[in-house]
């Protein structure tokens, strides 16, 4: 009587359980459906700013009643000038009761001011630069 040979196993059916293995050991190491809030997040730190975007201080004193401007994408001295604009424009600074004002100065900045308890902040922009700085009322 010849002898019967048992079949090969279908050569796919052994990948079945060892790809079903990486799908589930990948999902697993990259946090998928983890609820755990320890983990660490991103963080504004963790890019690089684009060259210019990072605020750098220009002294405390700018112009009388003013301190702390800081100017992004441009110089101090562009800085300077839109505080020196913002401070003698009659319709910048904050009315009688007002908590909040807005104006155009120095080359199409715009400027928005609120009230603070350390005085007026501002912040000055327009498209590739900004200046931001503190008026205290006079």
């Amino acid at each position: 009587m010849p002898r019967r040979h048992r079949p090969l196993p279908h050569p796919r059916r052994p990948l079945l359980p060892a790809l079903a293995f990486l799908v589930v050991l990948a999902a697993w190491t990259s946090g998928c459906g983890s609820s755990d809030e320890s983990e660490p997040t991103a963080t504004a730190t963790a890019q690089k700013a684009p060259p210019g975007a990072t605020a750098r201080g220009c002294g405390e004193t700018t112009v009388a009643g003013t301190e702390g401007l800081r100017v992004t994408g441009i110089g101090c001295d562009v800085g300077r000038g839109i505080v020196a604009a913002w401070t003698n424009r009659p319709g910048c600074s904050l009315g009688q009761d007002a908590s909040r004002s807005s104006c155009t100065v120095h080359g199409d900045y715009r400027c928005l001011a609120a009230a603070t308890d350390r005085g007026i902040a501002v912040s000055c922009a327009r498209p590739g630069g900004s200046a931001a700085f503190l008026a205290r009322p006079s």
